[in-house]
């Protein structure tokens, strides 16, 4: 038998259970720069359980973005319109997901897992490497104060 490493986090709605378990995250889009926006970014999906009343259990899916500077050097959290991880949640709240993020998701194997898959997706269309797969491969490096410090950007 495996131990599992999770995370939960207490909300109004109930308790907000995350596993590190291969099929937990998932990259969904990523974007390289353009005139209208000039950052990498990485749309990853993040399934939970939420536990409510102590005893019903729905499975679900947010997501956000890490958006990073062409550079590389600068990186912000976005919020996405639909399924938003931070959406509903107050601002203690909103700070749970953030350190969830920071110290927990980026350095779980699911996470890696999912970067290294859409690496190898990307490899597997041709032969050289872009600048995209550098900025993926710069997402297996982020730290907990890459997130700490990244302005969150809300979604309008």
């Amino acid at each position: 038998m495996n131990v599992m490493d999770a995370k939960v986090i207490n909300t109004k709605y109930g308790l907000e259970m995350y596993v590190d378990d291969i099929q937990s995250v998932e990259i969904k889009e990523v974007h390289s720069p353009t005139i209208e926006n000039p950052f990498y970014e990485v749309r990853i999906g993040v399934e939970f359980l939420l536990m409510k009343d102590q005893k019903y259990f729905n499975k679900m899916e947010n997501d956000f973005w890490i958006s990073m500077s062409p550079d590389f050097q600068s990186v912000k959290i976005k919020e996405t319109e639909k399924k938003n991880i931070f959406a509903l949640k107050n601002d203690k709240e909103k700070e749970a997901t953030r350190e969830l993020v920071g110290e927990w998701l980026i350095k779980t194997d699911s996470y890696k897992h999912a970067i290294m898959e859409r690496i190898n997706q990307q490899a597997d269309m041709k032969n050289d490497l872009s600048n995209t797969d550098y900025f993926l491969k710069n997402l297996l490096y982020l730290d907990s104060n890459d997130i700490k410090d990244a302005l969150i950007e809300h979604y309008n």
